[in-house]
């Protein structure tokens, strides 16, 4: 299919070798990953450049790299092609049962990656696409179906459901927690600390946790430190420190042995964990039947973490 009458050369065809050249930077590569031979490449780029009166690469002993004129014609045509892939494989793909659920990485592999064996057993027709995201900035304008977000919002033309409470305890291997586990609060300020650098939305930290229990703490607390939540919660299965522990991710791990509960404080905040759905006004042609995204996220409540009650921290 020509792209213009006066462009008869430049088909589809031969821009996705383009983009195939470009990414890898080798023509011969390109051929490798297009299961095409070297000389089909370099004849469709001789093609296009011929169309397009320039060149879109600078040929090199190493390889090719792009042009500046190359550079914008990547950038362009690889964004057309993605709306051009996503609205085929929508198209395709329509008479499916399929969600795509949109969670933090923590979630997905400590909470909801062991429990969707359940789900598909009990619907084993529904597909389930789980995208891992530790922002919530595409959260009810991505095109998932469902979101449980790590903040509050809001986020118009979505539906609400509660999931669950932010609850925290102390977390540690358990050698580690048994020689913490019956010292004051004030004394864990001298326990090895493990700390999460929220990296876009500031929640409960160890200084709203010491001040929750009226225990004063310095400015800069020591010990190990990082943003991403799975490498603390590994730091902490590994005999490193104490972790924070969000407690409705911290349940198979105590179940199976590999952390402890460091001590009977327990914090429960006011900002709790909501799933987020679409409207039927808000649902976009890329969204799931709202019937099969209700089944799954009406699940997911069901299954959601059930918290006893305990004082709530003031964040």
């Amino acid at each position: 299919m020509s792209m213009t009458s006066n462009h008869a050369d430049v088909t589809d065809n031969a821009l996705r070798v383009f983009l195939a050249a470009a990414n890898v930077g080798s023509f011969t590569a390109a051929a490798h990953d297009l299961d095409v031979s070297q000389s089909a490449v370099s004849h469709a780029i001789a093609r296009l450049e011929r169309a397009l009166g320039t060149n879109v690469f600078e040929r090199r002993s190493t390889g090719v790299a792009l042009t500046e004129i190359g550079r914008r014609l990547f950038d362009d045509v690889h964004a057309g092609f993605e709306v051009i892939d996503r609205a085929i494989d929508a198209a395709s793909d329509a008479d499916r049962l399929r969600v795509t659920l949109s969670v933090s990485t923590s979630l997905a592999s400590l909470w909801l990656l062991p429990r969707l064996a359940l789900f598909k057993q009990e619907h084993p027709d529904v597909e389930i696409r789980c995208h891992t995201n530790d922002t919530d900035r595409g959260v009810a304008r991505d095109d998932a179906d469902i979101w449980i977000p790590l903040g509050l919002g809001p986020w118009p033309g979505v539906i609400t459901r509660h999931f669950c409470d932010e609850e925290i305890i102390l977390v540690a291997a358990p050698l580690v927690a048994q020689k913490w586990r019956d010292v004051p609060m004030s004394d864990l300020l001298h326990a090895p600390l493990l700390h999460l650098d929220e990296r876009y939305r500031p929640r409960f930290d160890w200084h709203r946790w010491f001040h929750h229990f009226h225990v004063t703490s310095p400015s800069r607390l020591p010990g190990p430190r990082s943003n991403d939540y799975s490498l603390i919660v590994q730091a902490a299965v590994d005999g490193q420190g104490i972790a924070l522990g969000w407690a409705h991710l911290m349940t198979d791990l105590i179940a199976n042995g590999k952390l402890s509960q460091v001590g009977k404080g327990v914090v429960r905040t006011n900002q709790p964990f909501t799933i987020l759905t679409r409207t039927r006004l808000a649902a976009t042609a890329l969204a799931a039947p709202k019937s099969v995204v209700d089944v799954f996220a009406d699940w997911l409540v069901a299954h959601a973490p059930a918290l006893p009650p305990v004082g709530v921290a003031n964040t």
